[in-house]
């Protein structure tokens, strides 16, 4: 299970709240949890704040090692 996936569920939310929360499509939040796609930095940054802990928490990397 990916931390994205564990997070979430952690805070109780749906992959549509959580999406809405953080601003973005909830296909793509789903991709995310899944490792099918990357995102910004910005994104990631987002996606944290709506679940209320770090992008390295998120991703076991910094925002910048996500994108290259």
């Amino acid at each position: 299970m990916s931390q994205l996936l564990e997070k979430r569920k952690a805070a109780r939310m749906t992959q549509v709240q959580l999406s809405q929360k953080a601003g973005v499509s909830q296909p793509y939040l789903h991709d995310l949890e899944r490792g099918n796609r990357n995102a910004k930095p910005e994104t990631w940054e987002r996606i944290a704040s709506a679940l209320g802990c770090t992008v390295e928490e998120l991703t076991g990397n910094t925002a910048t090692e996500q994108t290259a």
